[in-house]
Protein backbone atom coordinates (compact mmCIF):
# COMPACT_ATOMS: atom_id res chain seq x y z
CA UNK A 1 0.00 0.00 0.00
CA UNK A 2 1.58 3.75 -1.00
CA UNK A 3 1.28 6.28 2.19
CA UNK A 4 -1.02 9.06 0.97
CA UNK A 5 1.33 12.18 0.14
CA UNK A 6 -0.16 15.44 2.51
CA UNK A 7 1.00 18.44 0.28
CA UNK A 8 4.24 20.41 1.96
CA UNK A 9 3.32 23.95 1.24
CA UNK A 10 6.86 24.95 0.95
CA UNK A 11 6.86 22.70 -2.41
CA UNK A 12 6.36 24.09 -5.85
CA UNK A 13 2.99 24.06 -7.24
CA UNK A 14 2.63 21.28 -10.48
CA UNK A 15 4.30 18.44 -9.81
CA UNK A 16 8.07 19.30 -9.99
CA UNK A 17 10.69 16.14 -10.56
CA UNK A 18 14.34 16.08 -10.92
CA UNK A 19 15.49 12.75 -11.74
CA UNK A 20 19.28 12.58 -11.61
CA UNK A 21 21.53 9.51 -13.42
CA UNK A 22 24.94 9.56 -14.74
CA UNK A 23 24.11 9.87 -18.64
CA UNK A 24 20.93 10.69 -20.29
CA UNK A 25 18.73 7.59 -21.68
CA UNK A 26 19.37 6.28 -24.78
CA UNK A 27 16.49 4.01 -25.49
CA UNK A 28 17.68 2.70 -28.41
CA UNK A 29 20.86 0.96 -27.31
CA UNK A 30 19.95 -0.62 -23.93
CA UNK A 31 17.26 -1.98 -21.87
CA UNK A 32 17.86 0.46 -18.49
CA UNK A 33 17.35 3.09 -21.08
CA UNK A 34 14.20 1.83 -22.25
CA UNK A 35 12.95 1.73 -18.80
CA UNK A 36 13.90 5.13 -17.35
CA UNK A 37 12.56 6.89 -20.83
CA UNK A 38 9.60 5.20 -20.22
CA UNK A 39 9.65 6.73 -16.43
CA UNK A 40 10.28 10.31 -18.09
CA UNK A 41 7.43 10.25 -20.58
CA UNK A 42 4.84 9.28 -18.21
CA UNK A 43 5.67 11.79 -15.63
CA UNK A 44 5.63 14.08 -18.70
CA UNK A 45 1.84 12.85 -19.44
CA UNK A 46 0.88 13.72 -15.97
CA UNK A 47 1.73 17.31 -16.20
CA UNK A 48 5.19 16.84 -14.36
CA UNK A 49 7.21 19.61 -14.69
CA UNK A 50 10.62 17.28 -15.48
CA UNK A 51 13.95 17.82 -14.97
CA UNK A 52 16.88 15.70 -15.65
CA UNK A 53 20.18 15.97 -14.32
CA UNK A 54 23.06 13.99 -15.78
CA UNK A 55 25.89 14.04 -13.57
CA UNK A 56 28.56 12.09 -15.93
CA UNK A 57 28.19 15.30 -18.47
CA UNK A 58 30.39 17.31 -15.34
CA UNK A 59 32.89 15.45 -15.38
CA UNK A 60 33.04 15.00 -19.39
CA UNK A 61 35.37 17.24 -21.76
CA UNK A 62 32.71 19.14 -24.35
CA UNK A 63 33.33 16.85 -27.56
CA UNK A 64 32.53 13.83 -25.27
CA UNK A 65 28.55 14.93 -23.92
CA UNK A 66 26.03 13.82 -25.52
CA UNK A 67 24.23 16.69 -26.61
CA UNK A 68 21.66 14.20 -28.94
CA UNK A 69 19.98 12.76 -26.18
CA UNK A 70 20.21 16.45 -24.76
CA UNK A 71 17.81 18.01 -27.45
CA UNK A 72 15.84 15.08 -28.32
CA UNK A 73 14.62 15.17 -24.13
CA UNK A 74 14.24 19.45 -24.36
CA UNK A 75 12.07 18.70 -27.50
CA UNK A 76 10.22 16.77 -25.35
CA UNK A 77 9.56 19.65 -22.13
CA UNK A 78 12.55 17.81 -20.09
CA UNK A 79 15.05 20.40 -18.63
CA UNK A 80 18.02 19.28 -19.26
CA UNK A 81 20.90 20.50 -17.18
CA UNK A 82 23.95 20.02 -18.23
CA UNK A 83 27.86 22.44 -18.52
CA UNK A 84 27.31 25.06 -21.21
CA UNK A 85 28.82 24.27 -24.62
CA UNK A 86 31.72 26.64 -23.89
CA UNK A 87 32.68 25.48 -20.07
CA UNK A 88 35.26 22.43 -19.72
CA UNK A 89 34.62 19.57 -17.07
CA UNK A 90 33.45 21.67 -13.54
CA UNK A 91 32.52 18.39 -11.73
CA UNK A 92 30.51 18.55 -8.24
CA UNK A 93 31.23 22.56 -8.34
CA UNK A 94 28.86 22.63 -11.01
CA UNK A 95 26.56 19.89 -10.53
CA UNK A 96 26.03 22.18 -6.74
CA UNK A 97 25.37 25.69 -9.31
CA UNK A 98 22.81 23.42 -11.15
CA UNK A 99 21.14 22.48 -8.01
CA UNK A 100 21.23 25.73 -7.33
CA UNK A 101 19.04 26.61 -10.05
CA UNK A 102 16.20 24.49 -9.65
CA UNK A 103 15.88 25.63 -6.42
CA UNK A 104 15.08 24.29 -2.45
CA UNK A 105 11.54 23.63 -2.82
CA UNK A 106 10.92 20.89 -5.81
CA UNK A 107 8.97 18.51 -5.24
CA UNK A 108 10.66 15.26 -5.94
CA UNK A 109 13.70 14.15 -6.50
CA UNK A 110 14.46 10.83 -8.13
CA UNK A 111 17.96 9.92 -7.86
CA UNK A 112 18.97 6.06 -10.00
CA UNK A 113 21.16 3.63 -9.28
CA UNK A 114 23.35 3.25 -6.02
CA UNK A 115 26.77 4.32 -7.80
CA UNK A 116 25.51 7.65 -9.61
CA UNK A 117 22.26 9.55 -8.21
CA UNK A 118 22.62 7.38 -4.83
CA UNK A 119 26.31 8.76 -5.03
CA UNK A 120 24.55 12.29 -4.64
CA UNK A 121 22.16 11.44 -2.07
CA UNK A 122 23.35 13.53 0.70
CA UNK A 123 23.80 16.75 -1.59
CA UNK A 124 20.54 16.35 -2.91
CA UNK A 125 18.69 15.94 0.48
CA UNK A 126 20.52 19.09 1.29
CA UNK A 127 19.67 20.61 -1.59
CA UNK A 128 15.60 20.31 -1.48
CA UNK A 129 15.25 19.52 2.16
CA UNK A 130 11.32 19.44 1.67
CA UNK A 131 11.09 17.33 -1.27
CA UNK A 132 10.07 13.65 -2.09
CA UNK A 133 13.12 11.24 -2.14
CA UNK A 134 12.42 8.63 -4.06
CA UNK A 135 15.70 5.83 -5.41
CA UNK A 136 15.34 4.22 -8.26
CA UNK A 137 17.62 1.24 -8.12
CA UNK A 138 16.93 -0.02 -11.53
CA UNK A 139 18.23 -3.69 -10.66
CA UNK A 140 19.45 -4.30 -6.99
CA UNK A 141 23.10 -3.88 -7.81
CA UNK A 142 24.68 -6.37 -4.83
CA UNK A 143 22.20 -9.17 -6.20
CA UNK A 144 24.31 -8.86 -9.52
CA UNK A 145 27.66 -8.63 -8.37
CA UNK A 146 26.76 -11.43 -6.19
CA UNK A 147 26.03 -13.28 -8.46
CA UNK A 148 28.67 -12.96 -10.74
CA UNK A 149 31.21 -13.56 -7.93
CA UNK A 150 29.52 -16.80 -6.57
CA UNK A 151 29.69 -18.04 -10.70
CA UNK A 152 33.21 -16.77 -10.83
CA UNK A 153 34.30 -17.97 -7.00
CA UNK A 154 36.05 -14.67 -6.61
CA UNK A 155 35.81 -14.12 -2.98
CA UNK A 156 37.64 -10.77 -2.75
CA UNK A 157 34.43 -9.71 -5.22
CA UNK A 158 32.58 -11.23 -2.47
CA UNK A 159 33.46 -8.64 -0.12
CA UNK A 160 32.74 -5.88 -2.52
CA UNK A 161 29.52 -7.21 -2.45
CA UNK A 162 29.05 -5.95 1.49
CA UNK A 163 30.34 -2.18 0.54
CA UNK A 164 27.47 -2.13 -2.33
CA UNK A 165 24.58 -3.98 -0.04
CA UNK A 166 24.93 -1.62 2.78
CA UNK A 167 25.64 1.50 0.07
CA UNK A 168 21.96 0.42 -1.05
CA UNK A 169 20.48 -0.53 1.96
CA UNK A 170 21.71 2.78 3.59
CA UNK A 171 19.99 4.83 0.25
CA UNK A 172 16.59 2.57 0.73
CA UNK A 173 15.84 3.51 4.23
CA UNK A 174 16.40 7.17 4.11
CA UNK A 175 14.15 7.52 0.51
CA UNK A 176 10.85 8.22 1.08
CA UNK A 177 10.28 5.30 -1.50
CA UNK A 178 12.58 2.53 -3.68
CA UNK A 179 11.62 1.77 -6.82
CA UNK A 180 12.75 -1.66 -8.65
CA UNK A 181 11.82 -3.16 -11.87
CA UNK A 182 11.15 -6.92 -10.58
CA UNK A 183 8.64 -8.31 -8.36
CA UNK A 184 11.08 -10.94 -7.56
CA UNK A 185 13.60 -7.80 -5.69
CA UNK A 186 10.47 -6.11 -4.38
CA UNK A 187 9.34 -9.35 -2.30
CA UNK A 188 13.90 -10.17 -1.48
CA UNK A 189 13.41 -6.63 -0.19
CA UNK A 190 10.54 -7.06 1.87
CA UNK A 191 12.32 -9.78 3.83
CA UNK A 192 16.04 -8.06 3.80
CA UNK A 193 14.69 -4.63 4.67
CA UNK A 194 10.90 -4.33 5.78
CA UNK A 195 11.25 -0.77 6.79
CA UNK A 196 11.59 0.30 3.21
CA UNK A 197 8.55 1.13 1.29
CA UNK A 198 9.10 -0.65 -1.94
CA UNK A 199 7.50 0.14 -5.19
CA UNK A 200 7.42 -2.39 -8.61
CA UNK A 201 7.03 -0.66 -11.97
CA UNK A 202 6.15 -3.07 -14.53
CA UNK A 203 7.83 -1.24 -17.62
CA UNK A 204 6.39 -1.41 -21.08
CA UNK A 205 7.95 -2.26 -24.62
CA UNK A 206 6.68 -1.21 -27.61
CA UNK A 207 4.78 -4.02 -29.38
CA UNK A 208 4.23 -5.17 -32.47
CA UNK A 209 2.16 -7.46 -34.90
CA UNK A 210 4.64 -10.03 -36.53
CA UNK A 211 4.58 -12.77 -39.19
CA UNK A 212 3.36 -15.99 -38.12
CA UNK A 213 5.31 -19.36 -37.35
CA UNK A 214 6.06 -20.45 -41.09
CA UNK A 215 7.61 -17.11 -42.11
CA UNK A 216 10.28 -16.89 -39.81
CA UNK A 217 13.61 -18.11 -39.44
CA UNK A 218 16.27 -17.98 -37.01
CA UNK A 219 16.96 -17.67 -33.25
CA UNK A 220 18.34 -14.58 -31.67
CA UNK A 221 19.83 -12.99 -29.13
CA UNK A 222 19.19 -9.17 -27.74
CA UNK A 223 21.86 -7.45 -25.66
CA UNK A 224 24.29 -4.21 -24.99
CA UNK A 225 27.75 -5.69 -24.19
CA UNK A 226 28.52 -2.84 -22.13
CA UNK A 227 26.45 -4.94 -19.63
CA UNK A 228 28.79 -7.82 -18.70
CA UNK A 229 26.24 -10.72 -17.61
CA UNK A 230 25.34 -10.28 -21.71
CA UNK A 231 28.59 -11.09 -22.72
CA UNK A 232 28.67 -13.80 -20.37
CA UNK A 233 25.34 -15.22 -21.50
CA UNK A 234 26.53 -15.18 -25.22
CA UNK A 235 29.78 -17.01 -24.49
CA UNK A 236 27.89 -19.89 -22.62
CA UNK A 237 25.52 -20.30 -24.91
CA UNK A 238 28.28 -20.71 -27.56
CA UNK A 239 30.06 -23.05 -25.76
CA UNK A 240 27.53 -25.53 -24.39
CA UNK A 241 24.51 -25.39 -26.54
CA UNK A 242 25.37 -23.85 -29.76
CA UNK A 243 27.16 -26.96 -30.92
CA UNK A 244 24.83 -29.69 -29.75
CA UNK A 245 22.12 -26.73 -31.13
CA UNK A 246 24.05 -26.65 -34.50
CA UNK A 247 23.84 -30.25 -35.59
CA UNK A 248 20.07 -30.86 -34.69
CA UNK A 249 18.79 -27.62 -37.18
CA UNK A 250 21.42 -27.43 -39.14
CA UNK A 251 19.45 -24.78 -41.81
CA UNK A 252 19.38 -22.47 -38.71
CA UNK A 253 21.41 -19.40 -37.94
CA UNK A 254 22.38 -17.27 -34.44
CA UNK A 255 21.77 -13.81 -34.78
CA UNK A 256 23.50 -11.60 -32.20
CA UNK A 257 22.38 -7.66 -31.68
CA UNK A 258 23.16 -5.39 -29.67
CA UNK A 259 26.25 -2.62 -28.91
CA UNK A 260 29.80 -3.13 -28.39
CA UNK A 261 30.44 -6.84 -29.32
CA UNK A 262 33.87 -8.33 -27.80
CA UNK A 263 36.91 -9.18 -30.39
CA UNK A 264 36.41 -12.47 -29.48
CA UNK A 265 32.77 -12.58 -30.76
CA UNK A 266 33.60 -11.49 -33.99
CA UNK A 267 36.16 -13.50 -34.45
CA UNK A 268 34.48 -16.72 -33.36
CA UNK A 269 31.66 -15.10 -36.11
CA UNK A 270 34.43 -15.14 -38.88
CA UNK A 271 34.72 -18.91 -38.39
CA UNK A 272 31.28 -19.92 -38.20
CA UNK A 273 29.03 -18.78 -41.11
CA UNK A 274 25.93 -19.65 -38.98
CA UNK A 275 26.61 -16.69 -36.35
CA UNK A 276 26.13 -13.22 -37.37
CA UNK A 277 26.78 -10.16 -35.24
CA UNK A 278 24.90 -7.86 -36.33
CA UNK A 279 25.89 -5.02 -33.60
CA UNK A 280 23.53 -2.46 -32.79
CA UNK A 281 20.31 -2.43 -34.64
CA UNK A 282 18.08 0.94 -34.67
CA UNK A 283 15.47 -0.54 -35.45
CA UNK A 284 14.95 -3.80 -33.12
CA UNK A 285 11.07 -4.31 -34.77
CA UNK A 286 12.64 -5.29 -38.06
CA UNK A 287 14.77 -7.78 -36.52
CA UNK A 288 12.67 -9.19 -33.48
CA UNK A 289 9.98 -9.53 -36.26
CA UNK A 290 11.97 -12.17 -38.69
CA UNK A 291 13.24 -14.33 -36.22
CA UNK A 292 11.43 -17.50 -34.38
CA UNK A 293 12.90 -17.49 -31.25
CA UNK A 294 15.09 -15.75 -29.38
CA UNK A 295 17.23 -16.76 -26.33
CA UNK A 296 18.33 -15.55 -22.64
CA UNK A 297 20.89 -17.80 -21.02
CA UNK A 298 21.58 -15.70 -18.52
CA UNK A 299 23.92 -16.95 -15.59
CA UNK A 300 23.91 -14.43 -13.17
CA UNK A 301 22.30 -10.53 -13.32
CA UNK A 302 19.48 -8.73 -11.30
CA UNK A 303 16.11 -7.30 -12.08
CA UNK A 304 13.19 -7.60 -14.86
CA UNK A 305 15.55 -8.87 -18.68
CA UNK A 306 14.56 -6.61 -21.00
CA UNK A 307 15.22 -8.60 -24.03
CA UNK A 308 12.69 -10.52 -22.88
CA UNK A 309 10.32 -8.19 -22.44
CA UNK A 310 11.05 -6.67 -26.34
CA UNK A 311 10.98 -10.77 -27.56
CA UNK A 312 7.62 -10.97 -26.20
CA UNK A 313 6.01 -7.94 -26.20
CA UNK A 314 7.29 -8.51 -30.84
CA UNK A 315 5.46 -12.20 -30.24
CA UNK A 316 8.55 -13.65 -30.40
CA UNK A 317 8.98 -17.04 -27.73
CA UNK A 318 11.97 -16.22 -25.48
CA UNK A 319 13.88 -19.50 -24.33
CA UNK A 320 15.86 -18.56 -21.02
CA UNK A 321 17.24 -19.07 -17.71
CA UNK A 322 15.67 -19.21 -14.42
CA UNK A 323 17.62 -15.85 -14.04
CA UNK A 324 16.26 -14.41 -16.97
CA UNK A 325 12.71 -15.37 -15.91
CA UNK A 326 12.89 -13.64 -12.80
CA UNK A 327 9.84 -11.20 -11.65
CA UNK A 328 7.58 -12.45 -14.91
CA UNK A 329 4.89 -14.00 -13.59
CA UNK A 330 4.94 -17.02 -15.78
CA UNK A 331 2.19 -19.46 -15.64
CA UNK A 332 3.16 -23.22 -14.79
CA UNK A 333 2.42 -24.12 -18.42
CA UNK A 334 4.23 -20.95 -20.43
CA UNK A 335 7.15 -21.80 -17.83
CA UNK A 336 8.10 -25.19 -18.64
CA UNK A 337 7.57 -24.50 -22.36
CA UNK A 338 10.43 -21.67 -21.88
CA UNK A 339 12.23 -21.94 -18.81
CA UNK A 340 15.29 -24.01 -19.18
CA UNK A 341 19.08 -23.91 -17.27
CA UNK A 342 21.44 -27.10 -18.31
CA UNK A 343 22.64 -27.00 -21.55
CA UNK A 344 20.55 -29.81 -23.15
CA UNK A 345 17.09 -28.71 -21.65
CA UNK A 346 18.25 -25.50 -23.28
CA UNK A 347 18.90 -27.36 -27.02
CA UNK A 348 15.38 -29.21 -26.08
CA UNK A 349 13.27 -26.40 -25.79
CA UNK A 350 14.68 -24.31 -28.75
CA UNK A 351 14.32 -26.91 -30.99
CA UNK A 352 10.67 -27.64 -29.56
CA UNK A 353 9.39 -24.71 -30.04
CA UNK A 354 11.32 -23.89 -33.60
CA UNK A 355 9.96 -27.07 -34.70
CA UNK A 356 6.68 -27.59 -33.48
CA UNK A 357 4.03 -24.47 -34.95
CA UNK A 358 1.20 -25.75 -32.07
CA UNK A 359 3.81 -25.38 -29.35
CA UNK A 360 4.88 -21.67 -30.92
CA UNK A 361 1.78 -20.49 -31.06
CA UNK A 362 0.99 -21.29 -27.82
CA UNK A 363 3.58 -19.71 -26.32
CA UNK A 364 3.44 -16.55 -28.51
CA UNK A 365 -0.68 -15.77 -27.26
CA UNK A 366 0.77 -16.59 -23.33
CA UNK A 367 3.31 -13.87 -23.70
CA UNK A 368 1.54 -11.30 -25.39
CA UNK A 369 -1.27 -11.88 -22.71
CA UNK A 370 1.17 -11.41 -19.86
CA UNK A 371 2.43 -8.11 -21.23
CA UNK A 372 -1.10 -6.72 -21.76
CA UNK A 373 -2.42 -7.98 -17.97
CA UNK A 374 1.44 -6.22 -16.49
CA UNK A 375 3.01 -4.03 -19.14
CA UNK A 376 1.24 -1.72 -20.18
CA UNK A 377 1.88 2.67 -20.88
CA UNK A 378 -1.53 2.83 -18.88
CA UNK A 379 -0.37 0.46 -16.03
CA UNK A 380 2.71 2.31 -15.04
CA UNK A 381 0.67 5.43 -15.29
CA UNK A 382 -1.34 4.17 -12.63
CA UNK A 383 1.28 3.32 -10.75
CA UNK A 384 3.28 6.20 -10.69
CA UNK A 385 0.29 8.24 -10.06
CA UNK A 386 0.13 6.74 -6.90
CA UNK A 387 4.11 7.15 -6.25
CA UNK A 388 3.49 10.62 -6.28
CA UNK A 389 1.38 10.81 -3.61
CA UNK A 390 3.81 9.19 -1.35
CA UNK A 391 4.21 11.23 1.94
CA UNK A 392 7.73 12.44 2.15
CA UNK A 393 9.26 11.96 5.75
CA UNK A 394 12.27 14.34 4.95
CA UNK A 395 14.78 11.86 5.97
Amino acid sequence: MFRVFRRNPERLPGKSVLIVDCNFPRPLHDSGSMDLDALIHSLLRQGCKVSFLALGEYFLPREQRDRNAREEYRAFGVTCLTPGDDVASPGWKGIEEALQQIGPKLDTCIPCRVSCGGAAYDRLRAAFPVARMIFYACDLHFLREERAARLAGDYTALKAVEVTRDNEFAIMRRADATLVVSSYEKNLLRQELPEALVVHLAFPRPSAEGDGWDARRDIGFIGNFGHRPNEDAVRYFLEHVWPDLAVRMPDCRFLIVGAGAPDWLTEWAEKDARLVVLGHVPDLAAVLNSLRITVAPLRYGAGTKGKVLSSLSHGVPCVMTSVAAEGFDFTPQLKELVVADLPQDVVDAIVALYTQASRWQMVVRHGRDLILQNHTPEKLDAAVAQLLRIDAAGR
